[in-house]
């Protein structure tokens, strides 16, 4: 396998720019000098009669926007769709191939049509084009192809996202907002199981990077992510899409559009997308093929079964009138990927595996039996270097490979979303936008796997006489599997924003408005115990056709119980299944404007600023052991003897039902950039992004808050082509300042089932730059490149709480890692240093048909798992190919792609639960490939 490594980054992006201003300064001043100057490259390419000027692509105007209804608009919120350039005459494909310059992409980063090349941002969109021809289907294929993003979905198959802009990486896995901000037509998707929605209907992603608060507000802190969906279209049409793969892949996609009435001042859309898959990796499990009821993990591991519906209706009853509405529901049922957990000393402590058992390799220590403090246990509480393929590569397992209960679900998510936007043009000079946005949405999951050998169980206590005196006595255990699901929620948000666009002279163009929302948000955990699955008995072997819900025979086998053994059995049946229960309510209110003027025909300023309040309130139902507030329960049955040291009740440890807290921020953005030749620009920015704080589920008052965190964005950017177009070369350069760091962290009073909470850290630094670019090398091929180095480090002095030896999970030894957790210096957890991708596009004619064929390769390098710097997941090299053809005319379409073509097998990320010194690492999909067929009609 053919993989590239940047040895020395920086050093090598310096020379390439450099030879590449060598290569390119004298035509830059050329065209500097006269922009009559002109360049004939048509003998290179064979395209034109020489000295015939290819046409460039028409450019986006107001008149435009408001004649094709379906085209888009500028009234969205967040994601405002952009009308498009003028839709060029239909050609055969022949006719297509000749084009002499790279597609002029429009965007509507900055709530406004401009061309790609124009925003004075970094701004990687794809079209739908680019989705089909590459055969994406989430959002991991849009950040292996996006310079500076990356995302994971971690063993659930999406319940925790975690996508990362510039090394801002979401330090708390479970936490409800996001350091990238989501938006579908304009509507904010707050919940990490809200961001993987798939690619049908998608006229456009664009990745935003660098903070966006000022025109997008809500917690863009990092960049965002606008999904933009396809508009009703002036000419009748549609399509249908049939797909097939591997694995019982299978894909069908329909959609109309046109014209609803007579003289067309209706427009209506409709699409459905329904997506089936069966996985990519075998899981060895011996049961792997059991079927119990409900969702499951019926033989192989990664799959789903997806649908989605979209419809649209546009009404423009005279020209400056523009009112749609949409609707957009997706349902997703997304399998636990492949995946492992390995544990440490904590495990033990807490009577879930004996001393024996230790998976981990770094920092030996000893701690103290929960049950009973006078008892102590040694071992392993960190895992040093790069994770395994796994689990068995490094420690005994009943079945070597990868093993995964059948009864686990993954990630169930429902998402509706309702747009009503209206554009009115009051004037040639001042139009109005409204944007009415409402999101519905509700995620259960089993939250991966939790038994670090699925086949064996965990250890149950069941007789604490017998553990009283012997802890590793296998006769005071029975054994069983767990899931541990975390978060489940239920959401419903609306919101409103008016703004104003102005252009008040030929110099001074300005925006301005209000935005309003509201969002309810409830989150809960559940645990669910259940009798062992494996194909040793035949009772044991029925346990396995039983969903995760279904009651467990633990309290049969009880003997004598204690606290551990109440948590692990009875809440699960007690009636009550919701723990940590949680119902968040904001409100946020805000102001913005903008303001762009030019101080010459070249040269343009912008000054953006939003001012936003949040007021948030939160109520708190129940602890981590299911109890509401004041509720006391007495588990040991009155004959049965209570043992010294051991109580026989349970209090809640909610210490405040109800909160509320507000958030006032202030978010500016200024820009300059300079045009400095007719497709030369360069621009420097700087920007605040804020996300907003919030609250915890914790035992101690101390931390049932947190403050939000800051950035301060400096960006120096430059746009350009060269040889008319023929060229693309885009870069920038960043420099992050964020204070304010939240991060996860063990709590101080930790119990079985608590979760990390999130408190404010400290600061750290993030510094890099950033290159894509396009080249057409002939009139076939084409060449695409994107390349980001992107160091992000925290600051010194900032102290990670899960390393302090006396109070941290890891209780650090001072050698391995500092005593104290002083973390300064180290990588960021969960971003790349390093990351690019290289495409090589091939176009040309074959008897009428346009052949495309693209070869592309993604590399990213490693990701630490939490701020010591001691376990990462490795480097990963991707090779993926697509080959498509289009008949005359279009009407036929045909097209073959292949993802992870070298089969790489690797482990793509793991989150760490500090209570039981626990990776729960996450396996890459392996090779795969499909085919698809597309008939327009």
């Amino acid at each position: 396998m053919l993989k590239f490594q940047l040895r020395n980054p920086t050093h090598t992006l310096v020379m390439a720019l450099g030879l590449g201003a060598s290569q390119w300064l004298p035509l830059v001043h050329a065209q500097s000098q006269s922009d009559e100057q002109t360049y004939d490259f048509s003998e290179l390419f064979d395209e034109a009669p020489r000295g015939e000027a290819a046409a460039p692509p028409p450019e986006p105007t107001d008149d435009t926007q408001m004649a094709e209804v379906g085209g888009g608009s500028e009234a969205e919120d967040v994601a405002p769709e952009a009308a498009p350039a003028a839709e060029p005459a239909k050609t055969g494909s022949g006719q297509r191939r000749r084009a002499t310059q790279l597609e002029e992409i429009v965007v509507t980063a900055r709530k406004r049509v401009e061309t790609v090349q124009d925003v004075p941002l970094s701004v990687t969109p794809f079209t739908a084009e680019d989705l089909e021809q590459r055969g994406f289907n989430g959002l991991d294929d849009i950040a292996a192809a996006t310079p500076g993003f990356t995302f994971e979905g971690f063993m659930t198959g999406g319940a925790h996202g975690n996508a990362v802009i510039r090394g801002l990486a979401q330090q708390f896995t479970t936490s409800r907002i996001q350091n990238v901000s989501f938006f579908l037509d304009g509507v904010y998707l707050q919940r990490q199981s809200m961001l993987n929605l798939g690619m049908v209907d998608m006229e456009r992603i664009e990745v935003v990077k660098g903070p966006q608060n000022a025109l997008y507000g809500r917690n863009a802190f990092g960049g965002a992510v606008n999904y933009i969906t396809l508009k009703p279209s002036m000419d009748p049409e549609g399509y249908l899409v049939v797909g097939t793969g591997d694995h019982a892949r299978e894909e069908y996609r329909f959609g109309i559009s046109g014209p609803i009435n007579e003289d067309g001042t209706v427009l209506g859309k409709f699409t459905a997308g329904i997506s089936s898959y069966d996985g990519h990796t075998r899981n060895n499990h011996p049961m792997a093929d059991a079927d119990p009821a409900g969702p499951n993990l019926r033989g192989m591991l990664g799959g789903w079964d997806d649908s989605i519906y979209s419809m649209s209706l546009a009404y423009q009853p005279y020209q400056g009138l523009l009112v749609r509405g949409s609707y957009y529901y997706s349902a997703m049922q997304r399998e636990t990927q492949p995946g492992y957990s390995i544990s440490g000393v904590n495990v033990a402590r807490f009577g879930m595996r004996f001393d024996d058992q230790n998976d981990l390799n770094c920092n030996q220590i000893t701690v103290p039996n929960i049950g009973d403090p006078s008892k102590s246990h040694t071992g392993f509480s960190a895992y040093c270097g790069e994770l395994p393929r796994y689990a068995s590569d490094i420690a005994p397992r009943t079945v070597q490979g990868m093993v995964v209960d059948p009864r686990a679900i993954g990630t169930l998510a429902n998402t509706r979303a309702i747009t009503l936007t209206t554009e009115y043009e009051i004037n040639p000079d001042l139009s109005l936008n409204y944007l009415y946005g409402q999101a519905v949405h509700d995620s259960y999951t089993d939250g991966g796997a939790s038994d670090e050998d699925p086949v064996a169980g965990r250890g149950m206590v069941t007789n604490a006489a017998i553990t009283a005196v012997d802890t590793q006595n296998v006769e005071g255990y029975s054994f069983a599997n767990t899931a541990s699901s975390r978060p489940n929620s239920e959401l419903k948000s609306f919101s409103h924003e008016l703004r104003f666009d102005w252009d008040v002279n030929a110099k001074l163009r300005t925006s301005f408005g209000a935005y309003y929302s509201q969002v309810e948000d409830a989150e809960w955990t559940a645990l669910f115990i259940n009798d062992l699955c494996n194909a040793d008995t035949p009772e044991n072997i029925e346990n396995c056709n039983e969903p995760l819900s279904a009651p467990n025979t633990l309290g049969e086998r009880t003997v004598l119980t204690a606290g551990v053994a109440y948590d692990q059995y009875v809440r699960q049946h007690g009636g009550q299944l919701r723990g940590e229960w949680t119902a968040f309510q904001d409100r946020i209110m805000a102001g913005f404007a903008s303001f762009s003027y030019s101080f010459l025909d070249n040269l343009e300023g912008t000054l953006e600023a939003r001012y936003t309040l949040e007021d948030k309130m939160v109520d708190r139902f129940t602890d981590s052991f299911m109890l509401k507030p004041g509720e006391t329960v007495t588990y040991n049955p009155p004959q049965d003897p209570v043992l010294p040291g051991f109580g026989n009740s349970l209090t809640s440890n909610i210490v405040v039902p109800h909160d509320e807290k507000r958030y006032a921020y202030f978010t500016p953005r200024a820009i300059l950039n300079w045009h400095y030749a007719k497709q030369n620009m360069v621009y420097f920015s700087v920007a605040k992004g804020v996300k907003s704080g919030g609250f915890n589920n914790a035992d101690s008052p101390t931390e049932l808050t947190y403050d939000e965190a800051e950035n301060w964005t400096y960006e120096l950017g430059s746009k350009n082509r060269f040889m008319h177009g023929l060229i693309t070369l885009n870069g920038a350069l960043f420099l992050i300042d964020w204070s304010g760091l939240q991060g996860g962290v063990p709590p101080s009073v930790a119990g079985l089932s608590t979760s990390d909470i999130v408190t404010n850290i400290g600061g750290a630094t993030s510094y890099g730059i950033e290159i894509e670019s396009d080249v057409h090398l002939s009139r076939d091929f084409s060449l695409d490149l994107g390349l980001t180095y992107n160091d992000a480090t925290y600051n010194d002095g900032v102290k990670y709480s899960g390393g302090h030896q006396d109070t941290g999970s890891f209780h650090c030894d001072g050698v391995t890692c500092p005593a104290d957790g002083d973390v300064g210096g180290n990588q960021l957890a969960r971003t790349s240093k390093q990351q690019y991708s290289l495409g090589l596009n091939f176009t040309r004619d074959l008897a009428g048909w346009l052949m495309k064929a693209r070869l592309d390769t993604n590399y990213q390098s490693k990701q630490y798992v939490t701020p010591l710097n001691l376990a990462w997941a490795p480097d990963r090299q991707l090779t993926n190919a697509s080959l498509n053809f289009a008949a005359p005319g279009d009407r036929w379409e045909i097209g073959f792609w292949g993802k992870n073509l070298t089969d790489e097998d690797y482990a793509s990320n793991a989150f760490y639960i500090g209570v039981f010194n626990q990776y729960m690492a996450g396996k890459g999909a392996g090779r795969t490939f499909g085919a698809n067929m597309k008939y327009r009609f």
